[in-house]
């Protein structure tokens, strides 16, 4: 996962949709995502410190959020661009609480709440400040010796769950809300909340201006042994991408990478 920063928002020569840039931090490799008009308008207008008369609708999420903090007890941690499926760009707003991890109720489908009741698929319930979500085990996974889940929620909420083994329990360490990347850029700029995107993503879509064609030139893949292999990769890439890539060959690029975040 690489912290990214917003360089710009163009607009496509070809049809005129409108695009944020990210940029990663440490290198000069860029993420465009196409974004709707409005959108685009609301992290621009945040980026310019335009003032409004009443709140946008990203102001009003904002306001909502930092109106039920004292009662969640949770924060905005990070917002992360986390796949690309179908040339649609998916984004996940991440809560962490303030006070440390807060205990749950988990049920297995056919009963208990021990770590050797549940497996990746299978069915759980899951209680949280007295609301219950009919959950899915997505993966399972050991750090540091503890037992970690994620868990899908339904209604675009995903858990990170572990068990405390001392007290026998499960605790909660983060929650995880979908979003359109548009709408969770928008919230970022202004809750100043960092903006991550995940390897794969990058991988996919990332792209690299050539500081004197100005051409986009295509990533390296390290982890292919020869060139033939690479070639025939890219290609394959491309194809999957081709609507991605025409979009981005029709974006003004004349200024691009000169902008500095």
């Amino acid at each position: 996962m690489k912290e990214m920063q917003i360089d710009s928002i163009r607009v496509s020569l070809m049809n005129y949709q409108h695009v944020v840039i990210l940029k990663e931090r440490q290198t000069d490799r860029y993420l465009p995502i196409w974004i709707g008009p409005a959108e685009a308008d609301a992290i621009s207008m945040k980026l310019q410190n335009v003032d409004v008369s009443r709140p946008m609708t990203h102001d009003l999420l904002k306001n909502t959020i930092f109106a039920l903090e004292s009662l969640s007890g949770t924060t905005i941690n990070r917002i992360v661009v986390n796949d690309l499926r179908s040339d649609t760009f998916y984004a996940q707003i991440v809560f962490e609480f303030n006070e440390g991890p807060p205990v749950i109720e988990i049920e297995a489908q056919g009963g208990g709440n021990k770590v050797r009741d549940f497996e990746n698929d299978s069915r759980l319930s899951l209680t949280w400040q007295g609301r219950e979500f009919k959950s899915t085990i997505v993966r399972k996974w050991m750090d540091a010796k503890k037992h970690f889940m994620e868990v899908d929620g339904g209604e675009g909420w995903m858990f990170e769950v572990f068990y405390d083994e001392h007290n026998k329990r499960w605790l909660l360490t983060k929650m995880k809300l979908d979003s359109r990347p548009s709408d969770a850029i928008a919230l970022a700029v202004r809750v100043t909340a960092p903006i991550y995107a995940e390897e794969s993503v990058l991988d996919k879509a990332g792209i690299i201006l050539d500081a004197e064609t100005g051409k986009i030139t295509p990533q390296t893949k390290p982890d292919v042994a020869n060139a033939a292999q690479q070639e025939q990769v890219d290609e394959q890439e491309l194809k999957k991408l081709s609507a991605f890539y025409d979009f981005i060959n029709g974006l003004d690029l004349d200024d691009f990478g000169k902008k500095k975040g």
